[in-house]
């Protein structure tokens, strides 16, 4: 790399998403305050990461290099730090609160951390790390959803908090394995708060939407209210495990099965379907030996899954007590979401208003990356890019103690108003 003309600018990011079927790296350079540029993009495929979770630590470091080693070529920059996002199949989520009293003051940065001082933001989680700490609203005496209370006058602040939590072992794997491709963690972002921030509109963002992303190995959930996370989660079940049922079933590869998912399958089954007849190779037969079904067969395999994942899915909102609130605006996206009428599946399931999304267009962007699969790697290069307008309630005074982890950095500035 010596001989090349590598730039390390400050304004330029790079993000690494690490996906169940496929690690992808995008390096974007801001533009003024909140524009960002997309200077270019790799990706492969991997079969090192199941579920969301790193099986095989060592190819996937290798898969890393090679990754960064042709986006530094690419883009000619220098990569030493990354965004990287993490699964949460395994997260926790709590939901504080915080109030002081303020005998009619106007409030100030000082009563805010008083108020976030007495929520349990700061009680011992054992073995979880918080990953993202966001004040959803203040309330001042009976004035509810208050954003910003600064210089405004009242007797009792209150402040609602939501903290995501994840594994500290699963942190310490990430890092080692990123330290051990020469790259430091800039900042750590939950892959469906990503995939919002690429593909919600500033008015889903504003009035509530939940955010779904259909991951090959996880289906990952985010819920967006008033401008802020709310809530994310995911299940370890993706798109993937309709690959393994069509595999199982109709006796053929799992490569096959992937093709016949995407070149026939749909959740739904037309009358016509009973008629059209498929050619499937048999598993660990030549290939001229073949069975013949219908794709009516073929879809039988794919809509009972897609409606467990997505039931599961609205399962963890009842969980943490979200469903009782209708909203009414469903964003898919992630590669799971072009299977042929999903869209209109979902709607039975949440009876919402469902759309597609794919990351919104930015300069630079080709229309290879224009595309669902790629929605979190471009959220995170969003969020990077949007730090200096985030108003920082979470900074180290705020805290009774301090939080020396890699965490601290990002969470100062994910609150109000992503």
């Amino acid at each position: 790399m010596s001989d090349k003309n590598f730039s390390k600018s400050k304004t330029i990011k790079a993000a690494i998403d690490i996906g169940s079927s496929k690690i992808a790296c995008a390096v974007g350079r801001g533009i003024g305050k909140f524009d960002l540029e997309i200077l270019g993009y790799a990706y492969y495929g991997t079969n090192n990461v199941k579920k969301g979770l790193i099986i095989e630590p060592i190819k996937i470091e290798k898969e890393i290099n090679k990754l960064i080693g042709e986006i530094e070529n690419k883009t000619q920059t220098e990569i030493s730090n990354v965004i990287v996002n993490a699964s949460t199949t395994k997260s926790k989520s709590k939901f504080l609160e915080g109030s002081v009293n303020i005998g009619g003051e106007k409030i100030d940065n000082l009563h805010i951390k008083s108020a976030i001082n007495n929520s349990n933001f700061n009680s011992d989680n054992e073995d979880y790390e918080p990953l993202h700490e966001m004040i959803k609203f203040f309330n001042i005496d009976n004035e509810k959803k208050v954003k910003d209370p600064i210089d405004l006058y009242g007797d009792i602040l209150s402040v609602e908090i939501y903290q995501l939590l994840i594994k500290k072992n699963y942190i310490k794997s990430l890092k080692n394995i990123l330290t051990k491709s020469n790259l430091n963690i800039d900042s750590i972002i939950a892959t469906s708060f990503a995939s919002s921030l690429s593909t919600l509109t500033k008015d889903e963002k504003d009035l509530g939407t939940i955010c779904i992303d259909l991951g090959a190995g996880t289906t990952s959930i985010c819920l967006m209210e008033n401008d802020n996370l709310i809530f994310a989660d995911a299940i370890p079940i993706g798109s993937n495990n309709i690959t393994f049922d069509l595999s199982a079933g109709l006796n053929t590869s799992v490569e096959s099965a992937e093709r016949l998912k995407t070149l026939y399958g749909s959740v739904f089954t037309n009358p016509s379907d009973e008629y059209e007849i498929i050619d499937v190779p048999i598993i660990g037969s030549d290939k001229s030996q073949f069975n013949q079904v219908s794709r009516s067969i073929v879809n039988s395999y794919i809509k009972p899954r897609v409606e467990e994942t997505l039931e599961l899915i609205r399962q963890k909102l009842k969980e943490y007590n979200l469903h009782h609130k209708r909203y009414r605006r469903v964003v898919l996206t992630g590669g799971g979401s072009l299977l042929e009428g999903i869209e209109d599946y979902a709607k039975i399931i949440f009876d919402s208003q469902i759309r597609i999304a794919s990351p919104y267009k930015l300069k630079g962007m080709s229309k290879d990356i224009e595309r669902p699969q790629f929605s979190s790697v471009i959220g995170m290069l969003l969020a990077s890019n949007n730090e200096s307008k985030i108003q920082n309630y979470f900074g180290e005074k705020t805290l009774k103690k301090s939080r020396n982890t890699l965490f601290s950095r990002f969470s100062d500035w994910l609150d109000l108003y992503i």
